[in-house]
């Protein structure tokens, strides 16, 4: 894939991530307005956390773990690589099915309600009621990031963005018109059932590629083995942040004066805003992994993923600064009004913004990872990020009792930046020639344009100003900050801001 053709791909993908996942945002502030967050919100958040938020990391290792597989069967034939596709498919949504049976089963249990929920014996029988309606979403989230796999392996970038986006729509309608009506006991039901949208905006790319599923049930294939093996180190390795979180809101339930929904709603803020540019290099880049690794020796291929991983610290740097400072702005403009009021907004805002400062360490984690993976090498990955939620459970016990929601918070942030760092540093060792400096400018201009911001916050806002007041002045002083970490990139002659600025010049001429 040519260079100018690649950033193309990758722009496409990101403003459709985008796209999605401010729908995404606006879907969750209208939850907030709807549920707030008081104890019915918080039975929701526990049963999400524990079903599909759980789901969809299972089912997105699987899908990185069948790239490698059947991206090259593809290339060979379409009839080897859709009969692999197949197995792959009939194994898991087999699997997936048996597990959701299982868990259902579970749900029956009076104990098993009590182990996640500390309330009344009511509160813990609507959990499991509500536990057992996205249990049945397994088997339809499995069979969808599949088949993402598959058509990502054809090329087809865009798919995983845009499966969201319909899903969105009909949960926005939903909240909109009926969660008055049917609460969250309606809202749980319409999460399940829209996971079907998702897993219809697959049907044409079927259709495109001419794919139709065929039952194929083959566990001795050569790529079994494997494709499971990869995809339990995955789970871990991609979903780090997520782990994180459910450490903080398991915590976090048994200190006053912290609602689980404050991290809840915290985190879907932070891991889209995130997610959105990181997944999206990594999406369009992480087939050209292999290609690099294949034509260049253990060096060379350890300095090109270090210049991708600066390049795009580039961008995630002052993002991370802009939404450390607004954290509470953003929240208040998007969450608080109906049962969200002032002191959900200062909880939520308070995580956020101490979320938003590992933004770095995110990124690090995520591109190194994909980087090892490449080389065939699962270990790193998987010792640093186990060290990270060993990390982060030793920070709860210390900052959480200590400083509640906003130290859960920081042991997250800490952890995952330390063990980015530490990813950063296992990987370059014998690569020869790693420039810092340029990552040492960016830092330093994301840290002074940050600070600046800040005293410029506290001159301006003044905490009375109504939404559109607030937007228009946040938005000017985030453009103002933007425009000084350029400015300070300029003037320290940062080497991958101006190789970016000669490739922009090259395309428009």
């Amino acid at each position: 894939m040519k260079q100018n053709k690649t950033i193309h791909v990758i722009s496409v993908v990101t403003l459709v991530t985008l796209f999605a996942k401010l729908l995404g945002i606006v879907r969750e502030s209208l939850q907030a307005r709807a549920f707030g967050t008081l104890a019915a919100a918080d039975l929701y958040t526990t049963a999400n956390n524990t079903t599909i938020y759980l789901f969809t990391t299972a089912a997105y290792a699987l899908c990185i773990a069948a790239v490698p597989i059947l991206t090259p069967r593809l290339r060979r034939s379409r009839k080897e690589g859709y009969t692999a596709a197949s197995n792959l498919i009939t194994i898991s949504v087999l699997l997936s099915a048996a597990v959701a049976a299982v868990w259902i089963a579970l749900t029956f249990l009076p104990s098993f309600a009590e182990l996640l929920w500390d309330g009344p014996a009511e509160e813990g029988a609507r959990l499991a009621g509500y536990m057992r309606a996205m249990v049945l979403t397994l088997p339809v989230i499995v069979l969808t990031y599949l088949l993402v796999a598959l058509f990502q392996s054809l090329e087809h970038f865009v798919l995983q963005g845009s499966m969201s986006i319909p899903y969105n729509l009909a949960l926005i309608a939903f909240l909109a018109v009926f969660a008055g009506r049917w609460g969250v006991g309606g809202y749980v039901a319409a999460v399940a059932l829209a996971w079907l949208l998702q897993l219809g905006m697959t049907v044409p790319c079927s259709l495109r590629e001419r794919y139709r599923y065929r039952p194929v049930l083959d566990l001795r294939a050569d790529y079994v083995r494997t494709f499971f093996k990869t995809a339990l180190v995955t789970v871990l390795t991609t979903s780090v942040f997520l782990f994180c979180y459910l450490q903080d809101s398991a915590m976090t339930s048994q200190l006053a004066g912290s609602p689980v929904s404050a991290f809840y709603y915290a985190d879907k803020l932070f891991t889209p805003l995130t997610t959105t540019l990181v997944y999206s290099i990594s999406t369009v880049l992480f087939p050209r992994f292999s290609e690099k690794f294949s034509q260049q020796d253990r060096s060379a291929y350890l300095r090109y993923i270090w210049g991708m991983l600066r390049g795009t610290l580039l961008l995630i740097l002052p993002m991370s600064a802009i939404l450390a400072v607004f954290g509470t702005p953003v929240v208040r403009v998007l969450f608080e009004g109906g049962s969200f009021d002032a002191a959900s907004t200062a909880s939520t805002g308070g995580i956020f913004t101490i979320y938003a400062l590992s933004m770095a360490g995110f990124c690090a984690l995520d591109l190194l990872s994909r980087a090892y993976y490449t080389m065939g090498r699962t270990l790193p990955p998987l010792l640093v990020n186990g060290g990270i939620l060993l990390c982060n459970r030793g920070l709860n016990g210390l900052l959480g009792p200590r400083w509640g929601g906003a130290g859960l918070a920081a042991a997250t942030a800490l952890s995952i930046t330390l063990g980015g760092i530490v990813m950063a540093a296992l990987f370059l060792r014998g690569a020869g020639g790693v420039r810092l400096a340029p990552l040492v400018k960016s830092a330093a201009a994301a840290l002074l344009s940050g600070g600046a911001l800040w005293l410029l916050t506290g001159a301006v806002l003044d905490g009375g100003e109504g939404k559109l007041l607030l937007v228009v002045k946040c938005v000017g002083m985030g453009a103002a900050a933007a425009a000084l970490y350029v400015v300070l990139l300029l003037f320290t002659r940062q080497e991958d801001f101006r190789e970016m600025l000669s490739c922009y010049r090259k395309r428009s001429e």
